[in-house]
Parts: C-alpha cells; sequence; structure tokens
C-alpha cells in the first residue's frame, strides 16, 4: 500500500466554505480510477478527510467478506474512519455482480450521501463498473434488455431453460456464429465466459447484442444531452510501467506475508466441501477468478494428494510467481481499457477536462504529484471556481493526455480473432498476432513443421484485416479485479 501523508483539515472556515460550495453543484461526485497498485485507495481517503467524503467501492472482487489479502483490500486502520461502502460486502461463494446491479446499489448509496451532507468517492479499478456508473448505456446492460418476465430470474433458471448454455464452448461459439456473426468473432473461441454471455442474451431477449449495443451506444449521447453539463470530476492515478511492475512484484511478497496462504486454503476448502455436496461451481467468475486463488490451486491440490516435499514447494513457487505474472498482465489490461474505452467515453461526452491524470509513479513524492494536486483540483471543483487543464498537471498528464489525442486522431486498431495453423491457436488482435508470429514458440514450431513436412511450408503472416467501427466497439470484457 502506498505510503499516506496523515492530513488534518486546515481550520474550521475551509471546512465550512467546502460543504457550502458543496451545494452549489447539482450532483457532485468525484471518482478515482487507475491500474491497480497506483495509489487510488490512499487518495480516495484523503480527499474523503479533507472533503467531508464517504468513499464507494467498485473493484468486483473487493467485495467478497473475509479475503482482505488477495482482493488487496484497504485494511481498517487505513481506512481512517472514513466509511467505505460495498467493501468486504458479499459472501465468496456469491457470484460477482452485474454492471447493472452495481449501478443501481452505487446510486442509491451515492444519494444517501449527499442526503447526509457529504462527498461521495467512488474508488476501483473494475472499470466497466465505474464506465456504467458515470457514462450511461457504456455496456450492454442484460437486466435493461430482458422481458419483464424473466428480469429476475437466477443464472442457474436461464440455463435451465436453455440447455445449450451448459454445452462445450465450441457448441455454443456455432450457435452464436449462427444468430450473431458479427458478435461471435470478437471473442476468442476459448472464451467461454463472453460467448456464454452474447448467446445468453439473444436466447432472453430475442435479440443480437450487436443490436442490443448499437441502440445504447445511439442513446447515450441523447441522455448525456439530456443531463445537461458534465458534474462528475475523475482522478486517473498512474504509474509508469516499469516502476509498476517493481512494485507489483513486491506486493505480491508481502500479500504471502500477510496470509495470502491462509485464505486461499479457506477458499479451496469451501471449494471441495460445494463439490463433495454434489454442486454446481461456476468457475468461470466470482472469486474463482480472483488473481491468487487459481495460481496456487495445484500446490492445495498437491497438500491434499500428499505430494512430495520437493514437488510441493516447486508447484508452490511456481504458483507465486504465475500470481506475479498474473498481476502484471491485470495491470496492462486495466491500462488498455482506460486508454481505449474510457478516454474516448470522455471526448465523446466532451468531459476531458474534468479528467485529471495524477503521476504516482514516484512512492516518495506521492503527497506532491499525487495528494496535493487532486486537493486543489477538488476544492476548486466543489467551489465552482476555474480549474487548471489536465495537461497542465505535470509533465507525466501531458505526454500521456497527447498520446491519446493523437491514437484519436490515427485511429484505433480494431480487434479479431485470428488462428495460427503453425501452433493451433487463436489470438485477438494485430498486435498480439504481430507478437506471436514474432516469438520463440511460433518460430520453433514452424522450423519443426518445416523439417517433418514433406512439401515446402507456406505460413500467412499478414496483419489482422481490420473489422467494422461497431464491431470494434463490442470489445468490451469483463475480468476479475483485484485492488490496492
Amino acid at each position: 500500500m502506498l505510503p499516506v501523508k496523515h492530513f488534518v483539515p486546515r481550520s474550521l472556515w475551509r471546512y465550512s466554505r467546502t460543504m457550502a460550495s458543496l451545494r452549489r453543484l447539482r450532483e457532485p461526485l468525484v471518482t478515482i480510477i487507475g491500474t491497480t497498485g497506483t495509489g487510488k485507495s490512499d487518495l480516495a481517503v484523503d480527499l474523503a478527510l479533507r472533503f467531508n467524503g464517504e468513499v464507494i467501492n467498485a473493484d468486483a472482487m473487493q467485495m467478497y467478506r473475509g479475503l482482505p489479502v488477495i482482493t488487496n483490500q484497504i485494511s481498517v486502520e487505513e481506512r481512517r474512519g472514513i466509511p467505505h461502502h460495498l467493501l468486504s460486502h458479499i459472501d465468496p461463494l456469491d457470484p460477482t455482480w452485474t454492471n447493472g446491479l452495481f449501478v443501481r446499489e452505487a446510486q442509491r448509496l451515492i444519494k444517501e450521501i449527499r442526503g447526509r451532507g457529504k462527498l461521495p468517492i467512488v474508488v476501483g479499478g473494475t472499470h466497466y463498473y465505474v464506465d456504467a456508473l458515470i457514462f450511461e448505456g457504456s455496456l450492454i446492460d442484460l437486466n435493461a434488455a430482458e422481458p419483464r418476465e424473466i428480469r429476475f430470474r437466477s443464472q442457474d433458471e436461464i440455463r435451465s431453460r436453455f440447455p445449450i448454455l451448459n454445452e462445450p464452448t465450441h457448441v455454443i461459439l456455432e450457435k452464436l456464429r449462427e444468430v450473431d456473426p458479427l458478435i461471435a468473432e470478437r471473442w476468442h473461441p476459448d472464451d467461454r465466459r463472453k460467448i456464454q454471455r452474447s448467446l445468453e442474451i439473444y436466447l432472453t431477449t430475442g435479440k443480437r447484442t450487436s443490436d442490443i449495443y448499437a441502440e445504447q451506444q445511439e442513446a447515450k449521447l441523447a441522455t448525456s444531452d439530456a443531463k445537461g453539463p458534465w458534474e462528475t470530476l475523475v482522478f486517473w492515478t498512474y504509474s509508469e510501467t516499469d516502476t509498476l511492475r517493481e512494485r507489483l512484484s513486491e506486493r505480491v511478497e508481502k500479500m504471502v506475508q500477510n496470509g495470502l496462504m491462509d485464505e486461499v486454503k479457506t477458499l479451496h476448502r469451501r471449494l471441495r466441501e460445494c463439490i463433495e455436496k454434489g454442486e454446481v461451481v461456476d468457475r468461470t467468475r466470482g472469486i474463482w477468478q480472483a488473481i491468487g486463488f487459481r495460481q496456487m490451486e495445484a500446490f492445495l491440490d498437491g497438500e491434499l494428494d500428499n505430494d512430495a516435499p520437493k514437488i510441493l514447494q516447486k508447484k508452490k513457487e511456481t504458483g507465486l510467481e504465475e500470481i506475479n505474472v498474473g498481476t502484471r498482465q491485470y495491470a496492462k489490461y486495466q491500462l488498455r481499457w482506460i486508454r481505449q474505452r474510457t478516454l474516448k467515453a470522455f471526448k465523446e461526452h466532451d468531459a476531458m477536462d474534468s479528467l485529471y491524470l495524477l503521476d504516482s509513479t514516484d512512492v516518495n513524492k506521492f503527497s506532491v504529484n499525487v495528494l496535493d494536486p487532486a486537493t486543489d483540483i477538488c476544492r476548486r471543483y466543489l467551489a465552482n471556481e476555474e480549474r487548471p487543464q489536465p495537461a497542465e498537471i505535470s509533465d507525466t498528464a501531458r505526454e500521456v493526455l497527447a498520446a491519446f489525442e493523437n491514437e484519436s486522431r490515427a485511429g484505433r486498431t480494431t480487434l479479431k480473432v485470428k488462428k495460427c495453423e503453425v501452433c493451433d491457436m487463436s489470438v485477438v488482435g494485430e498486435d498480439e498476432w504481430i507478437k506471436h508470429i514474432k516469438g520463440k514458440k511460433h518460430r520453433k514450431a514452424l522450423t519443426m513443421k518445416k523439417r517433418t513436412a514433406l512439401v515446402p511450408v507456406e505460413v500467412e503472416t499478414r496483419p489482422v484485416e481490420e473489422t467494422s467501427a461497431v464491431d470494434a466497439e463490442m470489445h468490451a470484457v469483463e475480468q476479475p479485479s483485484t485492488e490496492s
């Protein structure tokens, strides 16, 4: 957890002025986004202390109670007396909340917090939650599209009614290709969860996912205009990649010291109890997708099977390394989401002036580079005073935001699944395809194929062809989240 400078309100007149100005805004809301390990929680607490706020968690994994280490929850001491809502909120065996459920509960809490004369602060790295909250219609909402008579049925009920949803992934994908080819080509052939979800939407609504998305996109800007001027203030805590990678590796070591193994063993025991009772456990969602459990499962199984000590130690070391890799990959995924989806949505809503990137790369300068500028900007926001332009905050902010503008003008590369016949695997996106064909695994497989072939082997290495703009927007993936 990043260090936080302990602040005390400067004076009573400052506090009174802040709360008086709070009433000038129709719907004041502060939101904090960013990749894991960049100090979002610390910033949220500091702003809450300064401006009489309460925090709403927007991290899907941190909603689970009893697992503070795996999900990287902010500790009670670090909360410093600030109320945190939707944190440690649901049982580990409960399914992950949908966007619609999160938005509904978050909106209720925001209204209650404002009713108490306080400032609501939403913080978290599950960015599809945040986007769904602040950008209406940003993601497909199954609940909004379902016929009323089945809207509140559970997943078990839906899959009981439509048995094909329980079939192997390739069968579900083939059906999806029949009814909605536009969305089917967006998903990796092994990504059962998204394939299953897309077909489920079609079966329960009678409408294609791609069509629903297009309709919501059309309604989004109209809704935004109807609501009036943009009022949400958003902070983006950002750390440079190399520094963040080192920080995340250190965090995994601290997780082990703080009880990671105890938590994964507890989860593992509950999983086996469910299996022994004959209960169906959907391992593709919920806490089972948390970074920390999946990677250590082989080690936990080995303990129960009485593997030799050397084998157990090897499995443990492998699991911890996979946690490191998974955490770094998740941070990359979060950053890609912000760049490709969140920033684009801000631009569409003409709200880029309300998005401030704060450079948290240097932990020793967290107060100077993050807390102090955020405090000044938030004070101006609540007082309806003129604020600095986001690009003026720091050199890093100017460079990152300028890079986004350049990407926007150049046009974003669209994504499509491409099959490598040599390696017998599928790759999503042109960048990943080029990385694959230049990688050691592909070159080794190609060399082996050439050696064993009776005729010369030719392998296609052209870039992935682009798809339509609407198709590109369908790449709305939901990933598990671990946050600090």
